[in-house]
């Protein structure tokens, strides 16, 4: 019993109300799209109009990750993170009540989703901050499992709860309920003990960005790291999100309904991979990582083959095992080696190093997918993903970074430790 209340971090106070709150906005996460992606085609009957309205929750975040990181670090991330749930929960309601009423008008819901997009920015470097001010170095693996734990049942379970209420509902109650769990996320973050930021609180953005970018560009594990998750979000994703789609929806693919079993074994191996993280805690997290993620490429190869839809879900089910895990060793590993007072804005450069070119490789592969033959996409996706793994592994500090305690100082290229060096 002793030991499920540890694994569960219920002896760390602050996190239970902070795992909770995480999982309400996961969960709310994963149904408002649904809606209003199916609220928008509603109204509209238009896909442009619904890409305009997903740009426009994008958009400001990668414009405003980089200010969301240095206020994370000069400000209370506590504070930060309730009024920016609470800024979502009022653009979800407003959102929610134009759906109802039947006034959802393009021109009201994109500066809506905008602001959402505007609050996102600053919620997730101050969230990425927030678990090593609430739990113990030795303890940040299974914390973050459980957060990744949490967000992949909210993936398995909350496009099917809005798929089903949608049936009955109006698109609006089911966005209404994603406000509703912003606020009840507010409350329960009130309950997380008050930590202070430790930066300096005379300095300016620009020297704020400044230092952020020295602790970003100081550590090869870091950068080169972050590059690889550019190239999968730039060219993995969309070749797996756009070609597949694609392929299932021709004379001779799977069907939409094939396909959507294909993507629920992603949630089930997105499960499993959080899993296994409460058990294993590999001697070299950044190596593992950057090779489990190469698992997906056996998804795309069995997309370009002429396999059953069964083969290709458990194919999809290895690949989300990889990334899921791959992921949650990278974010423990992030938030146990880099400086508490310059965390946030190290997670701001990644967030913007990793998404930036996701919209554009998504847009690219829509063209490329019409004159060039998908299965070629697929194959190049494949093996260009595991080109980029193996020359990760060559950076000494993917290599050589272990699951150590230690987080006061940056850690170089050999893996000794330095004082990074400041202006």
């Amino acid at each position: 019993m002793e030991m499920l209340r540890r694994k569960a971090m219920l002896d760390v106070a602050g996190f239970p109300p902070y795992l909770l709150s995480r999982a309400l906005n996961m969960f709310g996460a994963t149904m408002a799209p649904v809606a209003l992606a199916f609220a928008v085609l509603h109204t509209s009957d238009s896909a442009s109009s619904l890409g305009l309205v997903l740009a426009a929750q994008t958009a400001p975040q990668v414009i405003l990750l980089l200010v969301g990181g240095a206020a994370g670090d000069r400000t209370s991330r506590k504070a930060l993170m309730i009024a920016t749930n609470l800024v979502m929960a009022c653009t979800q309601a407003s959102t929610a009540a134009l759906l109802v009423t039947g006034h959802a008008d393009l021109f009201l819901l994109i500066p809506l989703q905008a602001l959402w997009g505007t609050a996102r920015a600053f919620f997730t470097p101050a969230n990425t901050g927030v678990v090593p001010d609430l739990v113990p170095a030795d303890r940040i693996q299974d914390a973050t499992a459980l957060v990744t734990l949490s967000r992949s049942i909210a993936f398995i379970c909350g496009p099917a709860v809005a798929g089903a209420l949608i049936v009955v509902w109006n698109p609006g109650y089911i966005v209404l309920g994603d406000a509703l769990f912003f606020v009840i996320s507010a409350a329960l973050l009130t309950r997380l003990p008050l930590k202070r930021s430790t930066a300096p609180a005379k300095e300016s953005l620009r020297q704020a960005l400044a230092t952020g970018w020295r602790e970003f560009t100081g550590r090869s594990w870091v950068w080169s790291m972050v590059s690889s998750f550019g190239f999968y979000q730039g060219v993995v994703r969309p070749a797996i999100f756009v070609v597949g789609p694609f392929l299932a929806a021709g004379k001779e693919g799977m069907g939409a309904t094939a396909w959507g079993l294909v993507i629920a074994a992603q949630g089930v191996g997105a499960l499993l991979g959080s899993l296994v993280l409460f058990w294993w805690r590999p001697a070299r997290p950044l190596l593992v990582s950057n090779l489990l993620v190469g698992l997906d490429s056996l998804f795309l190869i069995g997309l370009a083959l002429p396999l059953g839809f069964e083969s290709v879900a458990v194919l999809a089910m290895l690949g989300a095992v990889g990334v899921t895990m791959g992921d949650a060793l990278w974010l423990s590993t992030l938030q146990r080696e880099i400086p508490t007072e310059t965390l946030s804005r190290v997670s701001s450069y990644e967030w913007v190093g990793s998404l930036a070119l996701n919209p554009l490789g998504m847009a690219a592969t829509g063209v490329l997918v019409t004159v060039v033959d998908p299965t070629a996409i697929l194959v190049f996706a494949a093996l260009s993903n595991l080109v980029v793994r193996g020359l990760v592994t060559l950076a000494p500090g993917v290599r050589g970074i272990g699951n150590g305690t230690r987080k006061e100082k940056p850690q170089d290229d050999t893996g000794s430790t330095q004082l990074a060096a400041v202006d």
